[in-house]
């Protein structure tokens, strides 16, 4: 499998997924910049900055994602289940 690389990429995360209290149920790559996210909207704060390293070492599956073109993301229902792309959605 690829994965994402290098594993000092930043990327930005929601406070769930920073705080580990929730999984990466959505990912997207708006304007090229990944995003991994929890898939809900009952954020706080502002979005995390941090190396996808930390992400994938937690949930490898993520690296399924390599080939993510810019302005695609994907989301599954749970960790484990298979990814459905889209386009991203504008915030």
């Amino acid at each position: 499998m690829q994965k994402i690389k290098p594993d000092n990429l930043a990327v930005y995360v929601c406070s769930h997924v920073f705080e580990e209290t929730r999984p990466v149920l959505y990912v997207c790559r708006a304007d090229g910049d990944w995003q991994f996210l929890c898939g809900n909207d009952d954020h706080y704060g502002k979005p995390h900055v941090v190396g996808v390293g930390h992400l994938t070492a937690r949930d490898p599956s993520l690296n399924q994602l390599a080939e993510l073109k810019p302005d695609w993301g994907a989301e599954r229902e749970e960790v484990g289940a298979e990814w459905v792309y889209c386009q991203c959605q504008p915030e």
